[in-house]
């Protein structure tokens, strides 16, 4: 081989491998760096309780996104009903301390059986009326996650 075709192989390999890198960490990070995350929880009032799932999924830059909240409703020990709704919601930060607003409530109509007013007994007012808010201080776990507070009181770990 000539002296210019090794130095344009070494050249070409060196570009084709940086490229290689560049593809692998941008696929890495977007695997990691999800702007989702999942909470389950139990909701107790009276003599009724509620199995929820809130999957947060949020857009950093623009301070926006959707909680998909699903789960059933159980009164004395007996299903009553199903939750299922989309909340949008945008927020404001300061520090560790959030805002959340809800903008718009989507109903899943073939799948939630339950009024408003019966939801709004085991949930904040937030995640059933539109134009409500609620403050959280969330703590960034690492890759593992985020821990919701309300105060210094802890409310759900949501796990990404």
């Amino acid at each position: 081989m000539t002296r210019k075709k090794i130095i344009f192989f070494s050249f070409f390999f060196f570009v084709v491998g940086v490229a290689v890198d560049y593809f692998y960490q941008f696929l890495i990070s977007r695997h990691y760096n999800e702007e989702k995350c999942t909470a389950s929880l139990v909701v107790f009032y009276e003599d009724t309780h509620a199995n929820l799932t809130l999957d947060f999924m949020y857009n950093l830059k623009e301070h926006r996104g959707v909680v998909a909240v699903s789960g059933n409703y159980i009164k004395n020990n007996h299903p009553a009903g199903n939750i299922r709704r989309d909340v949008s919601y945008t927020w404001t930060e300061n520090r560790d301390t959030y805002n959340f607003t809800s903008t718009m409530v989507n109903k899943v109509k073939n799948v939630e059986t339950l009024s408003d007013d019966i939801i709004a007994l085991v949930m904040p007012d937030f995640y059933v009326y539109p134009q409500k808010y609620i403050n959280y201080f969330i703590q960034n776990q690492g890759d593992s996650g985020f821990l919701f507070a309300i105060g210094k009181r802890p409310l759900f770990f949501c796990a990404r």
